[in-house]
C-alpha cells in the first residue's frame, strides 16, 4: 500500500539530510602576529586587528588598560570601526593621542567598549595608528586609561588589506593604489537543523554511573567533579539527551566529554538508553588522539541547542580559544570560532569562523511543493 507523506515532512527530511550534509568541513581563518599586534579574518572576510601588551622584557602592563581593536567588513559598505576596551571608572570624556599628538576626542559611553570610532573619523585614526609608535588614551584630567604600542600595527592592517582584496586600491588602509576595489566574494554557510520537540526525559542516575565507569574519563576524574545531563527532545517514542562527563580539571579550566544518549520506548517495557560519543563537523582541538574530544568549560544553551567550549590559556582570560556548535539533529556543527594565541592582555579574541543556521521546518514552509507526495 502506498504511503502518504505530508509535504512539510518530506521537505523537512530532504532539506535536513542534503543541505547540511553537503557543507564542507569548516576551515577557521589564520591568526598572525606582528610584533605588538595580532590580526585575523573569518571565512566571511571580516577582519580584526588587536593590540597586545608591549613584549619588551614582558613590560607594559603598568599602563595597560585594554586593547585597541580595529575591525573591517569586506564589502563596499566598508564598515570600519576602531574600539578601545578598558574599565570605565565613571569618566565622561577621553582624548586619544598618538606620539603625543591629539587625534581624536569625545564622550565615553557605557558598555564593554567605552570608545567606538566609525566612518571618516575611523579612517583618520587608523592612518595615525599606521604611522605612529605609541597610542595613549587619557581622561579629562590627564589620567591614563590605556597605553598601546603601535609596533606592528602597519603590518597587521596591511594584512587586512590583502585578505580583503583591497591592496593597491583606493580603499586600502596601508597598501594604497588606484585599482578599482572589487569586493571579496564569500558566502557564510547555512546549516539546516532538525531539532526534536521539547521534552524533559533524561537517563536515570544509575545509567549515567554505568556510562562513566565505562568511559575514557574514568581515571581522569579528580578535584571538583560535575557531570551534566540535559534533555534534547522527542520524536515519536524516541528521546535524546546530552551528557557532559567531567574529564579532568586545572586551575581555571574544566574539561568534559560529550555523549549523546537515545532511548526508544519506555523503561517499564525494558527499554534502555544507548550512548555514543558526540560527533562534530570539526572536532574541538583538545584531547588525545584516538579519544573523544574534550570541551573546556562547556556550556549548553538548551533553547537553541548550542554547545560552547571556552578554553583559557591562563587565568586572566587574555588568550585561548572558543567554539560554539549547534546540534543539527545528528552531529554538532561549528557556527563560531575565535582565538587569541598570545597571552598579552588582549581580552578581545579574534573571530576566525562563522556560520548561520535555519530550522528545516522553516525552510520546508518556504519551499514550493504539492500537497502530498506518494511513495
Amino acid at each position: 500500500m502506498a504511503t502518504i507523506i505530508s509535504t512539510i515532512s518530506f521537505w523537512t527530511l530532504f532539506l535536513a539530510t542534503t543541505a547540511s550534509a553537503s557543507l564542507p568541513t569548516p576551515v577557521p581563518g589564520e591568526i598572525r602576529n606582528y610584533k605588538d599586534w595580532s590580526v585575523g579574518c573569518d571565512n566571511g572576510g571580516n577582519c580584526q586587528a588587536v593590540s597586545l601588551v608591549n613584549d619588551v622584557a614582558g613590560g607594559g602592563f603598568d599602563s595597560w588598560g585594554g586593547p585597541v581593536v580595529v575591525t573591517r567588513t569586506p564589502d563596499t559598505d566598508d564598515n570600519l570601526k576602531i574600539r578601545v576596551l578598558f574599565q570605565n571608572d565613571h569618566i565622561d570624556r577621553y582624548q586619544m593621542l598618538v606620539d603625543g599628538r591629539l587625534i581624536d576626542t569625545g564622550p565615553l559611553v557605557e558598555g564593554d567598549y567605552p570608545i567606538e570610532i566609525v566612518g571618516k573619523d575611523a579612517v583618520k585614526v587608523s592612518q595615525a595608528i599606521i604611522k605612529g609608535n605609541n597610542l595613549q588614551v587619557i581622561g579629562p584630567n590627564g589620567e591614563n586609561l590605556t597605553t598601546v604600542s603601535l609596533s606592528g600595527s602597519a603590518a597587521a592592517l596591511r594584512y587586512m588589506d590583502v585578505q580583503q582584496k583591497r591592496a593597491y586600491t583606493r580603499t586600502a588602509l596601508v597598501s594604497k593604489g588606484r585599482r578599482k576595489f572589487r569586493p571579496l566574494k564569500s558566502e557564510i554557510p547555512t546549516i539546516v537543523i532538525d531539532q526534536w520537540a521539547p521534552a524533559n526525559r533524561i537517563p536515570a542516575t544509575i545509567e549515567i554511573v554505568d556510562l562513566i565507569e565505562n568511559s575514557v574519563c574514568k581515571d581522569e576524574r579528580f578535584g571538583v567533579v560535575e557531570d551534566q545531563i540535559y534533555p534534547m527532545g522527542q520524536k515519536g517514542d524516541r528521546y535524546r539527551a546530552l551528557v557532559l562527563i567531567s574529564c579532568g580539571s586545572g586551575a581555571y579550566n574544566v574539561s568534559s566529554t560529550a555523549y549523546i544518549g537515545e532511548i526508544k520506548g519506555d523503561e517499564k517495557d525494558g527499554a534502555t538508553w544507548a550512548f555514543r560519543p558526540a560527533t562534530y563537523d570539526l572536532q574541538p582541538g583538545w584531547g588525545a588522539k584516538g579519544r573523544p574530544p574534550l570541551l573546556v568549560n562547556p556550556d549548553w544553551d538548551e533553547e537553541h541547542q548550542i554547545l560552547s567550549s571556552y578554553a583559557k590559556g591562563r587565568g586572566l582570560g587574555d588568550c585561548g580559544s572558543a567554539e560554539r556548535y549547534i546540534w543539527d539533529g545528528q552531529l554538532f556543527r561549528l557556527i563560531e570560532a575565535s582565538a587569541m594565541r598570545e597571552c598579552r592582555g588582549a581580552y578581545e579574541w579574534i573571530t576566525i569562523w562563522r556560520a548561520k543556521y535555519q530550522n528545516g521546518k522553516e525552510l520546508a514552509q518556504q519551499s514550493p511543493a504539492s500537497d502530498n507526495i506518494v511513495e
